[in-house]
């Protein structure tokens, strides 16, 4: 028994240990944004001298903030959207229809999750943005976001719903249950651990997403909070300290999502990739 109450004392030590650790960089935030910028850089780990809003009131300003944090909040919940409702309904596809064809389209799904962004998004610029002229198009950044984690999605909803057992589909169709009906009577409700738990995933990409936004919306008006950060910066000068305080403002929504469903996630990514 002591020994079992030494091993528990040690893991919560190291678990305390590892958690302040990772916290620091976020204290460090916080602490800096009631700082100047000078005092940034002359003491970033020191605490303020006064707590002070001015950083706020100016990120709040030079980002426009709520302009930027609803074209944010309107391409994550468009993708979350588009990538719940297509990932799932082929997740079940896959799991369900056992064609030669689908095994090769699902490996191809597997696949393309090895690649980065890097490696298509000159040709997506190209094409929608050259082409086709869609720049600055809230909508079509949605898209690519959603198009952009389906195969991650496809994978832990194949996985858990290769869990979930046939004869509940069989049961259905007895009673009448076309495949579609079963997917959204019975399959769908059934999913909403691994839901959550992709959707979480893919909010915080999109909500976060800097690169992909950078290159589709370049006007003032459609700039999301990654991109409005970049308004602190110049090629001279750096306000290093209101910069974090906008950096703060837009980790908060996402954040408290986060910790919203987070007891989810675990359960989810087990489910999703042990069961397959």
């Amino acid at each position: 028994m002591n020994q079992k109450k030494a091993k528990k004392s040690i893991n919560f030590i190291i678990i305390t240990i590892i958690l302040i650790l990772f916290m620091i960089p976020f204290f460090v935030l916080v602490i800096n944004t009631f700082k100047t910028t000078a005092e940034f850089t002359t003491a970033p780990f020191s605490l303020p001298t006064s707590f002070k809003l001015d950083n706020y009131i100016l990120a709040i300003k030079r980002m426009d903030f709520f302009n930027t944090l609803k074209n944010t909040a309107i391409i994550t919940v468009l993708a979350v959207a588009l990538n719940t409702l297509v990932a799932t309904m082929t997740g079940y596809l896959f799991a369900r229809k056992q064609w030669k064809l689908n095994k090769i389209i699902f490996m191809a799904f597997l696949a393309s999750m090895v690649a980065p962004f890097q490696v298509y998004m000159i040709p997506l610029v190209k094409i929608y943005g050259g082409t086709f002229g869609m720049s600055n198009n809230l909508l079509l950044v949605s898209i690519i976001a959603a198009g952009l984690n389906i195969p991650f999605a496809v994978f832990l909803y194949h996985g858990f719903i290769k869990g979930i057992p046939e004869e509940l589909d069989e049961a259905a169709r007895i009673d009448g249950c076309n495949f579609a009906r079963t997917y959204f009577n019975i399959i769908l409700p059934l999913l909403k651990p691994i839901i959550i738990t992709v959707v979480v995933f893919v909010a915080l990409g999109t909500w976060n997403d800097y690169l992909m936004s950078s290159l589709f919306l370049t006007k003032m008006e459609t700039r999301t909070l990654a991109i409005a950060t970049q308004t602190f910066l110049s090629n001279h000068t750096a306000e290093y300290a209101p910069m974090m305080a906008g950096l703060l403002l837009g980790i908060i929504p996402v954040l408290a999502f986060y910790l919203i469903g987070q007891k989810y996630i675990i359960e989810g990514v087990v489910a999703g990739s042990v069961k397959g």
